[in-house]
């Protein structure tokens, strides 16, 4: 019974961290906000798998790592190049339908995984898109041609 409210308490107190993190999509999470929730899982797990541990280490832990993290979002919407040292920048993969080497090389991104990620947006080749951006959340923005280029191309 113990272990299960230990459980449960230290559930409620991951939960609570995360609700003072404030919300990010787990698909849009930076670098720095997975690390802090692995972190944080770690420490919620570890007074579980260890009962001679005071789980009030880890609550404290928890929350000093949610302070943390609160001042650096602080910082980084306060400074820009503070936000790209901890986000990193967007990385141009794909311009005027063309690969940019340098951009896939920088992202560790393959010519595969691009094309891959093209087609799940609805575009058979690079050739199609305007622009091709690889967000520090690990998206891909993609920017099509527009119709208007298409029809004046000739004309150029």
């Amino acid at each position: 019974m113990i272990s299960f409210a230990k459980a449960l308490g230290m559930f409620v107190v991951g939960l609570t961290a995360f609700r003072f993190m404030g919300s990010q999509a787990v698909g849009r999470l930076t670098d720095f906000d997975l690390v802090i929730a692995i972190a944080i899982g770690a420490l919620i797990a570890k007074p579980l798998s260890d009962p001679d541990l005071n789980p009030w280490i880890s609550v404290v832990a928890i929350f000093a790592l949610v302070i943390a993290q609160i001042v650096i979002s602080l910082l980084s919407l306060k400074s820009i190049t503070f936000e790209r040292i901890i986000a990193g920048r967007p990385i141009k993969v794909v311009e005027n339908g063309l690969i940019i080497m340098s951009g896939l090389r920088k992202a560790r991104l393959s010519k595969n995984e691009l094309s891959e990620e093209l087609r799940v947006k609805g575009f058979q080749s690079p050739s199609e898109v305007q622009l091709v951006i690889l967000e520090p959340s690990g998206k891909l923005s993609v920017f099509e041609k527009s119709k208007q280029d298409e029809s004046t191309k000739d004309i150029k």
